[in-house]
């Protein structure tokens, strides 16, 4: 396997996503299992799916890899001390560095769209597993931001 380069900025944000293994549907038999591995870090925005995750995080003085493999370990240890023995993750990552204030809003919106994108529930605020409720109630969508017209969002998001 290829050695894979990542940029490694200190203090600023990422969009991540991870995908589980053979993309087998296990993320959502237990979210508070999210909580925990996550205890150490704030995430900006987050969403959790059936079978992969989508997130914003500064990382501050460590490196992104440093963060995700911190995770990963955490979660697939707990993961397996309540369900068994496996796999968990794929081996890599998906990472973009959020590069200005319109990058974070589009990648902020594409995080909180995906459950509607995907066909989970045809409004963002009925997905129980992300970020979104906590901004709308912040004030940063309206009561029917993607609900009766699909949201267009330019990038590249790692699915």
């Amino acid at each position: 396997m290829k050695t894979l380069r990542r940029f490694n900025l200190k203090h600023h944000y990422y969009f991540i996503t991870i995908v589980t293994f053979n993309r087998r549907n296990i993320l959502l038999h237990d979210s508070e299992l999210f909580k925990i591995a996550w205890k150490e870090q704030k995430l900006k925005a987050w969403v959790i799916m059936p079978n992969h995750t989508h997130f914003i995080i500064n990382v501050g003085d460590e490196s992104i890899s440093d963060i995700i493999h911190r995770f990963k370990i955490t979660y697939s240890r707990l993961y397996r001390n309540k369900y068994g023995s496996g796999k968990v993750w794929q081996n890599r990552f998906w990472d973009h560095v959020i590069r200005n204030q319109i990058d974070m809003n589009n990648h902020i919106d594409y995080i909180h769209y995906n459950p509607v994108r995907h066909r989970f529930v045809d409004s963002p605020d009925k997905w129980e597993f992300s970020s979104f409720i906590k901004y709308k109630q912040d004030g940063y969508y309206s009561d029917d931001w993607g609900v009766n017209k699909k949201v267009i969002i330019k990038g590249e998001f790692g699915e």
